[in-house]
């Protein structure tokens, strides 16, 4: 039983309840649970960007996974939630970074603040 409380407890508490949001110097990204409120496991997440200098915006569907790993190092960074789309990948971190790759190519590494 002990076992089952330390493989469940991190995952109860790496998902949001609610919208929790993410500001980076250059996006604002939103990220909801598309599961019930009383979901603890929830597998699917909305990831909702905006650029923060022109307004774009991206919706994106991602589920709860890890950061990009440097060769040879696994795991690696915080969990966190990723989003995919087309080639390219979003990767955004319980601990406030926000990490976009195309393949093995970083297009974006930014750090931000969590705000509710």
């Amino acid at each position: 039983m002990k076992r089952l409380a330390a493989a469940v407890l991190p995952l109860i508490a790496m998902a949001p309840l609610h919208a929790a949001t993410l500001e980076t110097r250059t996006y604002t990204v939103e990220i909801t649970p598309m599961c019930g409120e009383r979901v603890t496991d929830c597998e699917q997440f909305a990831y909702a960007g905006t650029h923060n200098r022109n307004r774009s915006r991206l919706n994106l569907v991602g589920k709860p996974g890890q950061g990009p790993c440097p060769r040879g190092n696994a795991p690696c960074d915080p969990r966190g939630w990723q989003f995919q789309d087309g080639d390219a990948n979003y990767f955004v971190g319980q601990d406030g970074w926000l990490v976009m790759t195309r393949g093995t190519k970083t297009l974006l590494r930014e750090h931000g603040t969590w705000r509710d």
